[in-house]
This record gives C-alpha cells, structure tokens and sequence, in this order.
C-alpha cells in the first residue's frame, strides 16, 4: 500500500479535519498509557501474569518463525498475498468496468487495502457493512456516480464473500465423504 501511495500517479483527497483539543486528547493518551506501563511494570502479579502468558505462547511464536527460514516459504507467503490483493482488486475493477467505468489497477489496489486495513480494526464478523461502505467510498473518489459505485461494490461482495460459502459448504461435505479430511 505504501509503495502504490508513492508510486502511483493517482492522487488520494482526504478532507480530514482534526477535532478541536486534539493536542489534549494525544496528551491524555501518553498519559494512559505511561499509567498503563507503569502498572504493569510495578504491579507484580500482572507482571507475573502477562510473562507467564507470554512465556506459554513464545515456543509457539519460535517454531513459527523458524518455519518461515526457507527464503521459498517467505516467497510463497509474500507472492500468494500480492496475487490474492492483485486478483481481488481485478475482480472489482471488472465489476466497475461492467458498469461502464475505467478505473486504474493501482487506486483499485489502493481502495481495496485500505479497506481491508480499515475492516480489520473494526469488531464486526466478515467486515459486513464496513467494508461495503469502503469500496463505495473509495469509488466514489475515484470518479465513479455513487449508484453505480454501490452496484459494483455489492456485485463484488456478492461474487467474493456472499455466494462462497454455499458452494465451499457442499465442497466441505464432498471432501469429508471422501475422507479426504
């Protein structure tokens, strides 16, 4: 994302604008948080608990970087992730140009990392409603009427999220028959 932000010629216009007593809203934070680290750092039992949490979970933690060594696992993760992005974003922009708009592969790349980066902090299963208000968004600013930017965007959701499940549930139950799970 960092890289299509610098490289890409399409430009991003947020008209963001702070809340007023922002300044004291961040020094509240640091405060929060440095009563925070001093809890934890002076209050032994919670010391005790979270490095006895993270004692349990740091073999774990190790054998899953280990298995990552091989420069062929790092390369099938890091390629299976930009081809799942690149695929994803193509399967929109076809959505759109079915609508009769032509947007670029990098603000298509762009709209849909964002998004997904943006539905990841927010507590809701599948990022149903966030992600659809997203795509429309990051559409809209990307030149195209908001009617169609919605069709596009629920013709996507429909093809990419709604409809899988059907047909992986009757995969699920054909692979289980076959005792292949």
């Amino acid at each position: 994302m960092i890289l299509l932000v610098l490289f890409a010629e399409s430009t991003i216009m947020l008209d963001l604008s702070a809340p007023s007593g922002g300044t004291s809203i961040l020094a509240w934070i640091v405060v929060a948080m440095a009563i925070l680290t001093l809890l934890v750092v002076l209050v032994t039992p919670l010391r005790r608990a979270i490095t006895s949490r993270v004692q349990r979970w740091w073999p774990e933690v190790r054998n899953s970087l280990v298995s990552l060594r091989g420069s062929h696992k790092l390369m099938l993760l890091f390629g299976g992730n930009l081809a799942t992005e690149i695929l994803f974003a193509t399967a929109l922009g076809l959505f759109c140009r079915g609508l009769g708009y032509d947007i670029s592969l990098a603000d298509l790349l762009l709209i849909n990392i964002g998004v997904s980066l943006l539905a990841s902090f927010i507590p809701v299963p599948g990022g149903i409603g966030v992600v659809e208000f997203g795509l429309t968004a990051g559409l809209t600013s990307a030149g195209m009427s908001s009617e169609a930017a919605l069709a596009a965007v629920f013709l996507y959701r429909l093809s990419t999220f709604y409809l899988p499940p059907i047909w992986g549930f009757f995969a699920l139950r054909w692979l289980e028959r076959a005792r292949y799970l």
